[in-house]
């Protein structure tokens, strides 16, 4: 119902009871004037009465339209609300249910992808096939030298000759670099295929209560031991912004420290590799925020940055600019797969030579 219409009836309501009043009044003093037989005056008064009760009838007449119309208006205006609130809560289950089948969908996409053994052996042939050929080939190599030696070494037993002693020095000098590059190799395989077998691992569950400063604390701990003679020699510096608040989640923290150290270890490669640049003072950084309800982690690193060519590349499994020796090129595509089990986005931000920078968002409510 209007407000307009609201006070029309109103009005219309104090009319009719001023009405009724005056009627009385009036009725009051017609009995006056008949009782001091005054009837001339009498008249006047029913004269009086009868329009007041025939402006009455035309008040009420008005007051029922007003109220019938109110009414009819109140009840399309109820029926629309019902209907909105009904439209309402079925658009929100509507989106609650694409939602949700949007997650459905990327879970299914990123599983699939998972599980393709298309996808990791494609990734994999490069990898392991190079360093398998170098074993292969020095092993074939050392084992034609190592019969060269046995020979030189019955021929000077036989002949009581050591001419071909600094021979057999030579070559057992370069059997031993062929070994070398074999153990290399062969560590830089099964370097691959575990990391293969990492992710095949099953990475949900196991979640226990964690205090999130002190997670990432210990994991900064982590990299400040194992790379403490770079950090002096190139002092790196290293920044810490903690939450103001104790925070803690339902977190899978053996899986969610490795996500991390990926990322730091990341963060320290590159500021390595542009270390001894001029004037240049290596720095990385984790700060803590939490934006709406989640939980921001943001690494950054003021190192060589990431070309934009291969910016779209960097979570794809086996892909890696470092050499074979220094990584198997899982790193980011592990921690990816971490933070998407936990519900959890991680982006990359960029600039070649000047900085790189990590965030993951986690929900806070799971």
């Amino acid at each position: 119902m209007g407000d307009i219409n609201i006070k029309q009836i109103e009005n219309l309501r104090l009319r009719i009871q001023a009405l009724e009043i005056l009627s009385l009044v009036g009725l009051v003093g017609m009995a006056i004037f008949v009782f001091k037989e005054k009837y001339d005056l009498v008249y006047y008064c029913i004269g009086i009465i009868i329009l007041l009760y025939v402006y009455k009838f035309f008040t009420n007449v008005r007051l029922r339209k007003k109220e019938f119309l109110s009414n009819i208006v109140e009840a399309r205006t109820n029926e629309l609300r019902s209907q909105r609130d009904t439209i309402q809560a079925e658009s929100q289950k509507l989106s609650q249910a694409l939602a949700a089948l949007a997650d459905a969908q990327d879970e299914l996409v990123r599983k699939e992808r998972l599980a393709s053994i298309g996808q990791l052996t494609q990734g994999l042939v490069d990898r392991i096939l190079n360093p398998l050929n170098y074993i292969n080939n020095f092993s074939s190599l050392s084992v034609s030298l190592a019969k060269d030696i046995r020979m030189n070494m019955e021929e000077d037993v036989k002949n009581d000759n050591h001419a071909n002693f600094n021979d057999s020095s030579e070559l057992l000098l370069l059997l031993s670099g062929n070994l070398d590059k074999i153990t290399k190799h062969g560590d830089n395989t099964v370097r691959i295929v575990k990391a293969m077998e990492e992710l095949l691992k099953d990475r949900s569950g196991n979640r226990t209560t964690v205090e999130i400063n002190e997670l990432c604390k210990v994991n900064l701990g982590i990299l400040k031991r194992n790379y403490k003679d770079e950090i002096d020699r190139n002092q790196i510096l290293i920044h810490y912004s903690e939450l103001t608040a104790p925070l803690t989640m339902e977190l899978n923290i053996e899986q969610m420290g490795k996500a991390l150290q990926h990322i730091l270890n990341n963060s320290m490669y590159a500021v390595l590799k542009k270390a001894g640049s001029s004037e240049y003072l290596p720095a990385i950084s984790l700060f803590l925020g939490i934006k709406a309800d989640k939980l921001q982690i943001i690494i950054r690193d003021n190192g060589v940055g990431i070309e934009d060519n291969i910016k779209s590349k960097v979570f794809s499994p086996f892909f890696t600019t470092k050499t074979t020796a220094e990584a198997a090129g899982t790193g980011l595509y592990l921690s990816r797969e971490v933070v998407l089990n936990h519900k959890g986005t991680i982006e990359i931000a960029s600039e070649k030579d000047r900085f790189t920078e990590v965030t993951i968002s986690l929900p806070i409510y799971q």
